[in-house]
């Protein structure tokens, strides 16, 4: 699915909606406040949610971040979310960009921030032609993994930010019986010579994952509207979202991953 990036202030309220008509990119954060925020809001399921964290990042560790359980670090908020959705979470730093984790029983939910790495001018409407040509690089790209896939794409003409997932699942040097390696990073891509290029030393890292694959999260879903939440630098932080009713392949793991063998 590709988001358009067009009117940045009314899209991010869309996208929180999940309208996904749009993308926004985030601005310059103003100073942080020396005292701490408390985040609340609610999240909205069909089904029980049984744990909420809060991920700065930037400064996270990425293997930590990515066990099973998401084990508490630096950097890492854990909150408090009850039956109905409802959550708190506190300790957060005052103009900081968060993204949100969420598990319900089997699942794990996980908030990404689809932001362009730097700020831009928005140039016109993403196209048909500019979403097969970014899918045709990264499904063909060459490298140690043996599937490449896009998750989520929030482009206009001349930018564009794609989640990508990367699975190693055939054997590799090293590796145990069943053994897998499940990744997942944020690639940039400009369009300003000719074509799509990957834009290079720019990825961000979401998750890395390896191990038995009967070990890893059968359901692992990644979601632009629970990430790039800024905490204002002042005043109360506000937060509101609703989780799809069922995970689907599109946007992350359903039913986890299988090893082939060499």
């Amino acid at each position: 699915m590709v988001i358009q990036a067009r009117r940045w202030r009314a899209i991010a309220a869309a996208l929180r909606k999940h309208t996904f008509c749009g993308i926004f990119f985030v601005g310059v954060m103003s100073a942080a406040a020396a005292h701490a925020a408390t985040l609340r809001g609610t999240i909205s399921a069909k089904f029980p949610l049984v744990r909420i964290v809060a991920v700065e990042r930037d400064r996270a560790n990425v293997l930590t971040l990515s066990t099973a359980a998401g084990s508490p670090q630096a950097h890492v908020h854990a909150g408090k979310i009850g039956k109905n959705g409802a959550f708190r979470i506190t300790g957060l730093r005052r103009g900081r960009t968060y993204d949100l984790i969420v598990w319900s029983k089997n699942a794990r939910w996980e908030g990404v921030n689809m932001a362009y790495y730097r700020k831009i001018l928005p140039s016109g409407p993403c196209r048909k032609s500019d979403e097969k040509q970014i899918k045709a690089i990264i499904e063909k790209v060459p490298g140690f993994f043996n599937k490449y896939r896009p998750l989520w794409i929030a482009a206009d003409h001349h930018h564009a930010a794609v989640l990508v997932e990367m699975d190693k699942t055939n054997g590799f040097y090293s590796a145990g019986a069943g053994e897998v390696i499940f990744r997942v990073e944020l690639w940039y891509f400009d369009n300003y010579f000719g074509g799509w290029a990957k834009v290079n030393n720019t990825e961000k890292t979401m998750t890395r994952w390896r191990g038995p694959a009967d070990r890893l999260r059968k359901v692992w879903q990644y979601l632009p509207q629970l990430g790039g939440i800024r905490i204002p630098a002042h005043g109360p932080a506000a937060f509101h979202a609703k989780l799809p009713a069922a995970p689907v392949r599109q946007h992350g793991l359903v039913k986890g991953l299988q090893a082939r063998g060499t």
